[in-house]
């Protein structure tokens, strides 16, 4: 019975390795594509003629769709396992916080100032290591305005 469960519970595990995407939405003009949803490189998005779609990988790549009326086609390849991890940190911080107030939010420490986290790198680590998802909010937002993105039609 106890190999059982444990069989159960690795192939659970490797079973969300192997379903994580490698695009997140960070902006949409399209009402019907949600901030923090998730795309496959490859896959192919119902985007109309003359809505914008706003990507990013776990790499920091920001990469802008534009609808036509066959839709549009995300690029690039598949990401490797070992982006896992920091996909689902990136694409925590993306969607919207949970409204109310979070017990038990931090995990000690005093929160960086936001003008210190410049790289995606420090974003994460803050994210996942001291519990100041606020401020890693903030600053993911400040990075994105920078990265602006090149355009794929």
């Amino acid at each position: 019975m106890r190999k059982t469960l444990i069989g159960l519970a690795l192939s659970f595990a490797f079973a969300g390795t192997a379903m994580a995407s490698d695009y997140i939405v960070v902006n949409s003009t399209d009402p019907g594509i949600k901030r923090g949803q998730a795309y496959d490189a490859g896959a192919k998005v119902a985007l109309a003629t003359g809505q914008t779609l706003t990507l990013m990988r776990a790499s920091g790549e920001v990469t802008t769709l534009r609808g036509a009326a066959s839709g549009a086609i995300v690029p690039g390849a598949r990401l490797s396992s070992a982006d896992t991890a920091r996909f689902e940190t990136l694409r925590a911080l993306v969607q919207p916080p949970p409204e109310g107030r979070t017990f038990g939010a931090r995990r000690g420490g005093i929160c960086p100032a936001l003008e210190a986290l410049t790289t995606l790198d420090d974003i994460v680590h803050v994210a996942e290591t001291s519990g100041c998802k606020t401020v890693a909010r903030q600053a993911l937002e400040a990075y994105l305005a920078k990265s602006g993105g090149p355009t794929q039609q």
